[in-house]
């Protein structure tokens, strides 16, 4: 039996946005981005993470956006998952569907303006501005590229 093509669709996707509970520290990311591409690589979960910085100094909390593709009990287990995770607050399910096939082959973390070379060698992790542009390229009506877009229009 040779392996499904990860591209075939059609494909369940799910994106939400949340606020961190407390503004997270370089390890924290580092923890999150590792455990969250292991599960997800084991459960043939792909998709996006996008993170904007939170800031201690003005007390403003990080912001995430994510957009999880695969089956769909896994996804909304995993959600249900999140929508407890004491380091979330504010979980806001934002659009749930199907599409004709993946748009992520991989999982990703992206974060806005990450200057930190030590985020650099993490195998998933990318630049917030890199993904924007693909967005910027997407037609109006590929609804969940413009959901990211407007997440980091929002900054």
């Amino acid at each position: 039996m040779e392996p499904q093509d990860k591209n075939v669709g059609p494909i369940f996707y799910l994106i939400y946005s949340s606020i961190e509970n407390v503004v997270f520290d370089e390890q924290q990311l580092k923890n999150l981005l590792n455990k969250s591409r292991d599960f997800n690589q084991e459960n043939d979960i792909t998709g996006i993470l996008l993170y904007v910085k939170g800031q201690l100094i003005t007390k403003s909390k990080g912001r995430f956006m994510q957009l999880l593709e695969g089956d769909e009990r896994i996804v909304r287990k995993l959600y249900k998952k999140i929508m407890t995770d004491q380091r979330h607050e504010s979980v806001v399910l934002l659009q749930i569907g199907q599409y004709g096939k993946r748009i992520f082959n991989d999982w990703s973390l992206g974060f806005e303006d990450s200057d930190d070379d030590s985020f650099q060698s993490l195998s998933g992790h990318f630049n917030l501005n890199d993904i924007i542009e693909y967005c910027n390229k997407s037609s109006p009506s590929d609804v969940p590229l413009q959901f990211l877009r407007s997440f980091y229009n929002e900054g």
